[in-house]
């Protein structure tokens, strides 16, 4: 009865084998073991990383990490790579259950496949489904990388050792069911549709001839997947546990929030990353879990308009620094390369706009602007190696509290004719309104200022602003490492703001906005933070405002990095402007979490852009390319550079850059 029904003969044909197999199992357990921790001690080469502890929350920690492993969501962000990606992923999955199953049956003698039932046709035909899945999943990566040659991936000695060996052992394990089906001829062979094909070639072959071909490419099989074990640690798949792991610690924490630095610690002599220990373990562990994917390339402004910076050179420059200081431990500090200027130089450090995109496309969970910022504060507080530039910025916001140098008593002059309350005159109101260094002192940014006045007081929203008061959010400092500076900034704010018992903020930046909501809360400021297109969303889905048609049909929004991939606001924006009666909403082709910087995030602002083509200019190119007559922003830096972008390419006679609350406020009905 047994060989009618399906069924697997375990150990068919080399059943001496089994008493090798479990020797090799434990001599590629201790190799792959060894490999762990040389990896692991290379990890604490750095310094303890404060965000793990006590958080309380490793649950949710643990169920995030395994969505985000098991439906492999971060990697679908690029479909085409993503499926494949996913298919190979699942197909070992698959494939290991399988062995599991195997290994249960022979050894532990739970009999699962060996003895007669209808489910070895459910198992057999779901394992060759998987299987033959992985094996085109690996096709197509040879195919990508080495016939496509997409400029973005690499084409290292690891990379083809890594796919080669993968797609080896797959065919070698349909090999050998393609054998086993030749020689024993079951009548449920067809199930193995995979392998059937293969076996028909030798089905009329005799049995002694099959079982020394079937022997020796058990053995084959079996010695590419232990040394493949072996192996783990040391090459490319060491992402299977580093990529989990990694996923597993991510800070909870907003998207691209700067860690406060504790600038009063007096036995501290050194701020900032300027050695590979300065660097937590998590930011080394950071850089383990990089598979080079280049997807961070691929989305990275600064790289795609010709910088020196490639953020996956970043990271892979740490891991080289990392792995070199681990094997030189005792040498002198002249005898390694040195993390800055061997390793990193200062023009990709600066060249970064913090836009995000590397982190938000990183299917390994890597926090690139970790790194970054980490190695600005060091040039910026240990050797004052920052942009000249800068310099004029930095003593513009100490002296002054604004980037551009201009008197506190000036603040209000944009409002002169408004009769605006603040709020030491103004005790009873809804929102304070941050107007901001641009808003108050760049002649573009005022008229946003006006427009929203006049959109709250067409509202009747009650809100109040600082005037004088009014400090820089601290947002640039930061960003180009000068903490000191942005520490002193933000601390005045949180003073005067809690002074006035301050609640609900509404901006017209971004930066700001970012600044208020996700890392104010560190040094005691928690508010209600509102970016002006959310408020105006709320005012119009209430009923507050009204809108007649406007002038403007042909409308593109550009997403401003510091409210889309910092924030996630990408739909209030565009509910509003689809509010507007006669507007025609078009979309860029990269638009929403594929947006492409302006190029002023990170302090690019108020630094000169020398390298490759102008960011701006790329992005005015790529908004403009939609067919839409204006562009729609929601960011006063994101006004500039786009504007800018418009005279350099001498469209300001047939293109206009307006912000959201522009447009509301011209079409608003009296």
């Amino acid at each position: 009865m047994l060989a009618e029904l399906p069924h697997r003969e375990i150990y068919w044909n080399v059943d001496q084998g089994k008493y090798l197999l479990y020797p090799l199992f434990l001599v590629a357990a201790v190799i792959f073991t060894v490999g762990v921790v040389r990896r692991v001690r290379m990890w604490r080469q750095g310094q303890t990383e404060q965000g793990l502890t006590g958080t309380g929350q490793w649950n949710k920690r643990v169920i995030r990490a395994a969505w985000d492993v098991f439906s492999q969501r971060l990697l679908l962000h690029e479909p085409g790579p993503g499926l494949f990606h996913f298919l190979l992923f699942w197909g070992f999955v698959f494939l290991f259950l399988g062995t599991l199953v195997v290994a249960l049956d022979a050894d532990l003698g739970i009999s699962i496949i060996s003895r007669g039932s209808s489910f070895y046709l459910f198992f057999t035909l779901v394992l060759n489904i998987f299987g033959t899945a992985a094996v085109l999943a690996l096709l197509y990566m040879f195919t990508r990388r080495y016939l496509v040659r997409s400029d973005y991936l690499d084409r290292r000695g690891d990379d083809l050792l890594t796919l080669s060996w993968l797609l080896l052992i797959l065919l070698s394990g349909h090999l050998l069911q393609a054998l086993r089906l030749a020689a024993l001829h079951p009548s449920w062979a067809s199930w193995s549709f995979a392998s059937y094909g293969l076996a028909r070639l030798w089905w009329d072959a005799r049995l002694e001839q099959l079982a020394v071909v079937h022997r020796w490419a058990w053995w084959g099989h079996l010695l590419l997947v232990m040394a493949w074990i072996a192996w783990l640690p040391y090459g490319k798949l060491w992402h299977i546990f580093t990529g989990p792991l990694n996923l597993l610690l991510r800070q909870d924490k907003p998207s691209g929030k700067i860690t406060k630095m504790d600038l009063e610690d007096e036995e501290a002599e050194q701020f900032g990353v300027g050695e590979l220990e300065h660097f937590t373990w998590k930011r080394l562990l950071d850089a383990d879990a990089c598979i080079r994917c280049g997807r961070c390339q691929q989305n990275c402004p600064a790289y795609l308009t010709g910088k020196t910076l490639n953020p996956k050179e970043i990271i892979q420059s740490i891991r080289g620094s990392m792995e070199e200081a681990y094997v030189a431990r005792g040498r002198t500090a002249g005898q390694i390369r040195r993390l800055h200027g061997d390793w990193i130089g200062q023009d990709e450090l600066w060249s970064c706009t913090t836009c995000l995109a590397c982190v938000k496309n990183c299917p390994m969970g890597v926090e690139h602007l970790e790194s970054i910022i980490g190695m600005r504060q060091h040039l910026t507080l240990m050797e004052s190696a920052f942009p000249r530039e800068a310099v004029a910025v930095f003593k513009g916001m100490e002296n002054n509290g604004n980037p551009w140098a201009i008197g506190s008593g000036k603040r209000l002059d944009w409002a002169a004719d408004l009769q605006l309350p603040t709020l030491a005159e103004e005790p009873e109101y809804e929102f304070l309104f941050w107007v901001g260094c641009a808003g108050s002192y760049d002649d573009r940014a005022m008229k946003v200022s006006r427009a929203l006045v006049k959109i709250m007081r067409a509202a009747g929203v009650k809100f109040a602003v600082l005037g004088k008061e009014e400090r820089c959010c601290g947002d640039s400092a930061r960003r180009l490492g000068n903490e000191y500076l942005a520490q002193e900034l933000i601390q005045r704010n949180v003073e005067t703001l809690a002074r006035y018992g301050v609640k609900r903020i509404v901006t017209t930046c971004p930066h700001g906005y970012n600044t208020f909501k996700n890392e104010y809360p560190d040094f005691g400021g928690n508010y209600q933070v509102w970016h002006h297109t959310e408020l105006i969303a709320e005012l119009l889905h209430a009923g507050r405002l009204r809108l007649a048609g406007n002038a403007s049909r042909d409308v593109v929004y550009h997403d401003s990095c510091y409210l889309g991939r910092y924030n996630d606001v990408y739909a209030p924006p565009r509910l509003v402007l689809r509010a507007i009666p006669g507007l025609v909403l078009h979309e860029a082709n990269r638009h929403g979490d594929k947006s492409f910087c302006c190029g002023a995030g990170g302090g690019r602002m108020w630094l000169e852009e020398n390298q490759g083509t102008r960011i701006n200019l790329a992005r005015t190119g790529q908004l403009l390319a939609s067919g839409a007559e204006t562009i729609a922003v929601a960011c006063p830096f994101c006004m500039t550079m786009l504007g800018d972008g418009l005279k350099d390419k001498e469209l300001v006679e047939k293109h206009r850059v307006l912000d959201v609350a522009e447009l509301v406020a011209a079409s608003l009905t009296a």
